[in-house]
């Protein structure tokens, strides 16, 4: 059932608070979510490119002050401030929002993208705070990774505490960045006898698993949709990549000939046709949207492997115009039918 942004907003509140009185269990609630949906017109989209621009200019703007360090030095020097000292300012900054960040939501519950762009700039503070703590306390490059790591485990903290999605996908991608760093440093380009593609690809298998752990602990069930769909994509990438590279380092792969990496692309193809298979059968629409744009993915990577250098270039990419047209306009058919069921409903 579709309903206007403030009757949307009314019901969220109103099962919220049953929750909170235990008049509901969460599997009642979430039922009950799931059978309305806000229909704000342009206005959320709107409101979702503004903010969109805000968060894009705030990153420039941070960027262009900050993270190139010359603003950063210059205070340094200017005050006789020390790389600790600078590490605590920041370190503050990222209490101090944590703290703003809990109060707006409980004031502001439906301002979502406003208060996710706060999430971002505390994501950055911790990155600045933990580079600074890094510098003074190590006066070369080595063990970075462990940096890295610290900031996962600080997204995670900051996320639980101010109930951010966007702050647990930071701490998904950091320990990812960890994981790609370390196994870099120790042994590159063979890691356990696995280049970085399927080094990362045994990690997202790993976080699938856990993310099947969080899923069971209730006071996580927040987290649960990011981290779903950011180890999925993890999963869907990572393998991509291996059936583009298999197991090869860099240099041996530019020299082979494409046919030894068809084993990899094959087993790609057919992980990605049962997953579709068995998202289908448990009438799991993310899951299944997910495997089918991977799907275009593996079919427009194979048709450049194998095709590029036999094609003329013209018709090459007249079939891909024609391919994206066609794809397009299933999408749209799509669309419509989606949109004239959910006006049924009503």
């Amino acid at each position: 059932m579709r309903l206007n942004n403030k009757d949307a907003a009314l019901l969220d509140r109103v099962i919220e608070a049953w929750e909170e009185q235990e008049l509901l269990d969460a599997a009642k609630a979430k039922q009950l979510r799931a059978s309305y949906q806000s229909d704000a017109g342009d206005y959320k989209t709107l409101t979702f490119y503004a903010f969109f621009a805000a968060i894009s200019c705030a990153l420039l703007a941070f960027g262009a002050l900050v993270l190139d360090e010359k603003w950063i030095e210059r205070m340094r020097s200017y005050f006789s401030f020390s790389e600790f000292t600078i590490g605590l300012l920041f370190a503050g900054l990222c209490v101090f929002l944590v703290w703003y960040i809990r109060k707006r939501k409980q004031k502001y519950l439906n301002a979502v993208w406003a208060n996710e762009s706060l999430s971002i700039l505390l994501a950055l503070s911790t990155c600045i705070a933990i580079t600074y703590f890094g510098k003074a306390l190590s006066q070369d490059s080595t063990g970075y990774y462990w940096l890295i790591l610290a900031a996962g485990v600080l997204f995670a903290i900051e996320a639980f505490f101010v109930r951010s999605r966007l702050l647990w996908a930071c701490m998904i991608a950091a320990i990812a960045g960890w994981w790609a760093s370390f196994t870099y440093e120790q042994s590159e380009p063979f890691f356990w006898g696995m280049n970085m593609p399927v080094r990362l690809l045994l990690l997202s298998l790993v976080l699938l698993g856990i993310h099947y752990l969080i899923s069971r602990r209730s006071w996580l069930e927040q987290f649960v949709s990011v981290n779903y769909f950011a180890v999925w994509i993890m999963f869907f990438t990572t393998a991509w990549g291996v059936s583009v590279f298999g197991n090869f380092d860099l240099d041996g792969w530019f020299t082979m000939r494409q046919s030894r990496v068809l084993g990899w692309a094959i087993g790609y193809t057919l992980i990605l046709a049962g997953l579709l298979f068995y998202a289908i059968k448990a009438k799991d629409k993310s899951l299944r949207d997910m495997v089918l744009l991977f799907l275009i993915l593996n079919l427009y990577t194979r048709y450049f492997e194998y095709l590029w250098d036999v094609t003329n270039k013209g018709i090459f990419f007249a079939i891909m115009a024609l391919s994206f047209w066609l794809i397009g306009k299933q999408l749209e058919q799509i669309r419509k039918r989606l949109d004239k069921a959910a006006d049924e409903t009503v």
